[in-house]
């Protein structure tokens, strides 16, 4: 048997009324939208998706294409910092390893 997904228990499934690609100047369709996605159990896996996969239109996980892009920028820079941050502190604990087998 196989596993039910993400893609399987999502709200989303039972809302045939609700467009989950609306026109990004519709504001009242992207709300409806938002209120199913705050109502699924695996949102936070639909927005994994969506943003691995880059998908450039519709609400997945509760945020529309601009949110998401928006998110992915601030991850990618707490990324890189956190990459910097690791780098430097490699780059201290070898001056310490050489100032200490210099003495």
């Amino acid at each position: 048997m196989v596993e039910p997904t993400w893609r399987d228990t999502a709200a989303c499934r039972e809302w045939t009324g609700v467009d989950f690609f609306p026109f990004s100047e519709d504001v009242q369709a992207i709300r409806r939208v938002k209120e199913v996605c705050a109502l699924c159990p695996v949102a936070e896996d639909c927005l994994a998706y969506a943003i691995e996969t880059r998908q450039g239109d519709g609400v997945w996980g509760g945020l529309t294409p601009r949110e998401r892009i928006y998110l992915r920028r601030k991850w990618m820079e707490h990324s890189r910092a956190l990459a910097d941050t690791k780098q430097e502190s490699e780059s201290v604990r070898e001056r310490s390893r050489s100032r200490a087998k210099s003495s």
